[in-house]
């Protein structure tokens, strides 16, 4: 199945074959941009690390200043260039895990499938193929910016130029599977790391596998294996979440966490009558203000109520 232009990412600049015009379109000196790619792995720091459920740790890179400024640079300059379909929905301008959720609404069965390791398995190897043969750069230029946009020859997560670089991985093949599923009447969503298919029409076990399979071996043709025990297979008859939200007949937030939002509302009320000195009230205000408002992207009515209630505490 030939993909049409719409399933396909696109570039709309000019390729850059030469340091000097890389240079001048990040607007930096050649001598200075040689000096930061060839040290760009040493020019991060650790922003976060979060323990995963598999008891590894899930570590975030943000580029020191140096690194940043030029980061910033590549990003407006030329991966803001980059026009991608809307089945691409992680990190990108207009998209989020909301977009990537409505896709899915009201499917009759979802499958959801993780990519093991998404960024450190993002090898610069596969950051430099991206460079070279998507964008069409020469092979210094994209060599340059390999250099610049990998941390000790992997994708850094947190990084400014790495959620597009991140969509960009499967370039070669996942227009393909797109047109394909879309011809057989499957919605197709990738949000990073996490690939989604659904249909809105009951599906035969054998095209399930086949949809398993499809999936699987677009991970694999590009150096990535998936995370097995992150599988799911779920039907209308049970609740279907997609990027942690339900998507039933609606996308929202599962009751769950929505009780978590009211008792956190709740949690406050009692902090601010008790007067605990000890607690720094106006952080507490604004982390419960920040879930009441994403909550009011989905249920509008309950958030409006917590609102209130947050108003009357006189924080803000």
């Amino acid at each position: 199945m030939n993909p049409s232009p719409s399933d396909s990412p696109s570039y709309n600049g000019r390729p850059i074959r030469s340091i000097q015009s890389l240079a001048k379109a990040v607007y930096c000196k050649p001598q200075r941009l040689a000096f930061v790619s060839e040290r760009a792995s040493d020019l991060y720091r650790v922003a976060k690390e979060v323990p995963k459920a598999d008891g590894t740790v899930r570590r975030t890179y943000d580029a020191k200043k140096l690194l940043k400024d030029i980061h910033r640079l590549i990003k407006t300059e030329i991966l803001d260039r980059v026009d991608f379909p809307p089945y691409l929905t992680g990190s990108l301008k207009g998209q989020d895990y909301k977009s990537n959720a409505e896709i899915h609404v009201g499917a009759a069965i979802v499958i959801a499938e993780d990519i093991g390791n998404f960024f450190p398995s993002t090898t610069a190897e596969r950051v430099l193929d991206i460079w070279r043969n998507f964008f069409r750069f020469s092979a210094e230029v994209a060599q340059c910016l390999t250099n610049l946009t990998t941390r000790n020859n992997e994708l850094p997560q947190g990084a400014i130029t790495s959620p597009q670089l991140a969509n960009l991985v499967f370039w070669r093949n996942e227009p393909q599977l797109h047109a394909r599923f879309k011809a057989d009447g499957v919605d197709y969503s990738r949000f990073v790391d996490d690939v989604v298919a659904s249909s809105k029409t009951p599906i035969t076990p054998k095209k399930k596998t086949e949809i398993i399979a499809a999936i699987y071996g677009l991970m694999k043709r590009s150096g990535y294996q998936p995370k097995r025990r992150k599988h799911e297979l779920k039907t209308a008859r049970e609740r279907m979440t997609v990027t942690t939200l339900n998507v039933n007949d609606t996308v929202g937030i599962p009751k769950e966490e929505r009780s978590r939002i009211r008792a956190a509302v709740h949690r406050l009320e009692g902090l601010v009558t008790s007067g605990r000195g000890e607690v720094d009230l106006k952080h507490e205000y604004a982390v419960v203000a920040g879930k009441v408002n994403n909550l009011g992207r989905f249920h509008p009515g309950e958030a409006r109520t917590l609102r209130e209630r947050l108003a009357a505490l006189d924080l803000c």
